[in-house]
């Protein structure tokens, strides 16, 4: 049996570039892994990345997190999910944080802030600025959060609509005073406080314009009393002037109105 050989200075083109393809692939499937482990970094193969869900920025700045859990998430094989979320659950503003595990190097961070319901100020200031606890905002759950963490003061643009709560009382009693606004406004329904205020007495101001004493007892009586009276008088005196007066409601039998 005779073999014939193959002449390669007679190969086409094609046939050239299969012969030579094989090795070449090889060649630089070696050149790029030895690039690679060259300039391999631990560290980086040992980074944690962290997607971030904030429902509100106003309120929690996401910077601030992460400088804050920063020492938590630098080793994988230590990350603590429990730790990272009792750490965050940390700041003022923070109300929930959910934290899971996405892929063995990423985790997902789920911040709820807490929700503003009124602006509250310390009447005694007004006497003694060396008071620090001046100001401050009561969230829907009735938490007082003051002067350092009032990054909501500079940044919501919404701030002037807030309901204001003046006290004369410490902030320990902001959660009576929150409480009892509550009660106030279930009372007067339709008709939205726009103030109150309690120093030795109650007072309410009511929108567009209504003042109302209610005093330092009585409070809840003298309330109800006051809708009477002004369901009576609409149909009497015109709004534009009732809605601007004063109510004193403080009299065992009757009350005073100014206009």
């Amino acid at each position: 049996m005779k073999f014939k050989k193959v002449n390669k200075r007679k190969l086409s083109t094609t046939q050239q570039i299969k012969h030579w393809f094989k090795p070449f692939s090889l060649l630089l499937a070696l050149s790029i892994i030895g690039w690679n482990v060259y300039h391999y970094n631990p560290s980086e193969l040992l980074k944690v990345s962290v997607n971030w869900t904030i429902d509100n920025t106003f309120l929690v700045d996401q910077k601030t997190l992460e400088e804050q859990i920063k020492p938590m998430v630098n080793e994988l094989h230590q990350l603590d999910l429990h730790g990272i979320r009792h750490e965050l659950e940390q700041h003022s503003w923070v109300k929930e944080v959910k934290v899971k595990r996405l892929l063995w190097d990423t985790i997902d961070i789920n911040i709820s802030t807490h929700k503003v319901a009124t602006h509250w100020q310390n009447i005694a200031c007004e006497k003694d600025q060396s008071n620090n606890n001046c100001q401050g905002y009561i969230t829907t759950q009735g938490i007082l959060i003051t002067p350092s963490n009032l990054f909501y003061h500079q940044q919501n643009q919404t701030d002037s609509s807030a309901i204001e709560l003046h006290s004369a009382h410490k902030p320990s009693k902001s959660n009576l005073l929150f409480n009892d606004y509550l009660t106030y406004q279930k009372t007067l329904h339709k008709m939205k406080i726009r103030k109150f205020i309690r120093s030795n007495i109650d007072s309410l101001i009511i929108d567009p314009n209504i003042s109302v004493i209610l005093g330092y007892n009585q409070q809840q009586q003298r309330l109800n009393n006051f809708i009477k009276i002004y369901t009576k008088l609409k149909k009497k005196i015109s709004l534009k002037k009732l809605n601007k007066a004063s109510y004193d409601m403080r009299y065992s039998k009757g009350f005073t109105l100014k206009y």
